[in-house]
């Protein structure tokens, strides 16, 4: 068997470069600098160009549903309540970008939230960023993003948040029955969450997913 030599060399010191039959190109083999403007960090996102587009679209979303909520809501209040937008918004973004950029997400809503004054809540981490997680995974290995799907998920990380609103009134609130805890609180909220969802959802498939189409499109 031939023994087939090759030799690394450095131009201008930036990149190597492969001489030689091996057929191996820099690309498939990850040689570092092959590619400088692709990063991978160590919780497996992968920052390029298209990654940072989607982190700005992302924030400027989170921005302006944080506005909303903390604002026009407050002083509208639907059904008597203020409606939950960043909850819907960890969802549909996790249904676009799938788990890992969904669960940072989430976290990064709930202290954005709560820093805010959006929410009495303040373990709203503890939920919304196992939420970005599991709806990540589960339309990546499970359900195929639709309509009923987005329904399905929408019903019950809100039946969740209720029950996170009704733990948090009956922890500091005291004397309080049980059907003044549902038709002053829950159910308000509930109603108004329900009603509003749609909002969160809408602006991602407008905003983000023209981001991975265009990715797709070049990959074809």
């Amino acid at each position: 068997m031939k023994d087939k030599k090759f030799s690394l060399s450095r131009k201008g010191g930036k990149s190597i470069s492969l001489h030689g039959d091996t057929g191996i190109s820099e690309r498939e083999i990850g040689i570092p600098g092959s590619n400088p403007k692709r990063l991978r960090g160590g919780i497996g996102l992968s920052f390029d160009s298209l990654m940072v587009s989607k982190i700005i679209v992302a924030a400027l979303l989170l921005i302006l549903f944080s506005l909303l909520q903390t604002t026009l809501f407050t002083r509208f209040r639907p059904f008597g309540a203020v409606p939950d937008l960043i909850l819907p918004l960890v969802v549909a973004v996790a249904m676009s970008e799938r788990e890992k950029f969904g669960a940072i997400f989430g976290v990064v809503a709930a202290f954005v939230i709560d820093s805010l004054g959006g929410s009495t809540i303040s373990i709203l981490p503890i939920l919304y960023m196992p939420v970005g997680y599991v709806c990540g995974i589960l339309t990546v290995c499970f359900f195929r993003d639709s309509i009923a799907v987005r329904g399905l998920y929408t019903v019950t990380t809100t039946l969740a948040r209720a029950l996170f609103t009704a733990f948090t009134i009956l922890a500091t609130a005291g004397g309080i029955t049980f059907i003044s805890l549902m038709s002053d609180a829950v159910l308000p909220e509930l109603v108004a969450n329900l009603v509003f969802a749609a909002l969160p959802h809408l602006a991602v498939i407008l905003c983000l997913r023209p981001l991975n189409k265009s990715r797709e499109d070049k990959i074809k």
